[in-house]
């Protein structure tokens, strides 16, 4: 499903653009300083995009970061697209969404989860793709990083372990995948010797196996106040040991 909307361009007083909660989940320090001192230097060059709202005020859809260098900066006027119709909810995330995937510093996972969201918004793969300006393929293999047991798609967040050597972990079972990525992070293993160990772990027999369980937080405290270190997953398997001993 692609969206298209229409919308004309004036300049608006900052202070009448509302501005809620954006999408993205970790805003790096960096790219927002870069972004500032090419908004000092250059001014806005992409309009945000705005809807018309009562008591001539405006809601900001597209262009949250924008908005909040033109803060730092302390710009009274910003260039604004103002759309000619309101924008049903499911659009405006859309549109959103696709925004936020032009960013480049948006980290592998928040970009596999907005493909995700846009994806149960019956937008095909390859309709993503063209959206985003990237291969059918690599819209594809991101989606499939949210396979990954969930420390290993943390550690590919954090750019601990580099997305291509991940995408090569998905064939391994999660106990594997948790051994093999921090393998690839404190040894710095190349793709080729990542893809040897993943040959090499197929089929084998596993030495432990995870066993999530639920705790609630109040017992949780008091198990992380008696526990070596405060690690409560140490504790945990020396109690078994002894029972099963």
């Amino acid at each position: 499903m692609i969206y298209f909307i229409m919308a004309h361009l004036e300049y608006l007083d900052i202070e009448t653009i509302d501005v809620e909660g954006g999408i993205r989940r970790i805003v790096d320090e960096e790219p927002m300083d870069e972004l500032v001192a090419s908004i000092r230097q250059h001014g806005i060059l992409q309009p945000i995009v705005v809807e018309a709202v009562e008591g001539g005020r405006y809601k900001l859809q597209i262009g949250s970061r924008r908005m909040a260098a033109a803060r730092i900066i302390g710009l009274g006027r910003v260039p604004a697209l103002v759309l000619d119709d309101r924008l049903e909810a499911e659009k405006s995330i859309a549109i959103m969404l696709v925004e936020n995937l032009h960013r480049e510093d948006l980290d592998p996972i928040d970009e596999a989860e907005a493909y995700a969201k846009l994806k149960d918004m019956d937008t095909k793969v390859s309709a993503i793709a063209r959206l985003v300006g990237k291969e059918r393929s690599y819209v594809s293999h991101a989606l499939r990083l949210l396979r990954l047991h969930p420390k290993v798609r943390e550690a590919v967040r954090q750019r601990t372990i580099p997305r291509e050597h991940a995408l090569a972990l998905l064939r391994l079972e999660p106990e594997q995948q948790i051994i093999l990525a921090e393998e690839v992070r404190e040894k710095g293993l190349t793709m080729v010797e990542t893809r040897d160990k993943v040959r090499g772990l197929l089929g084998k027999e596993l030495k432990w196996r995870l066993v999530p369980i639920r705790i609630e937080p109040d017992i949780y405290d008091k198990l992380a106040q008696i526990a070596p270190d405060g690690d409560v997953s140490e504790l945990l398997k020396q109690t078994i040991e002894k029972l099963l001993s």
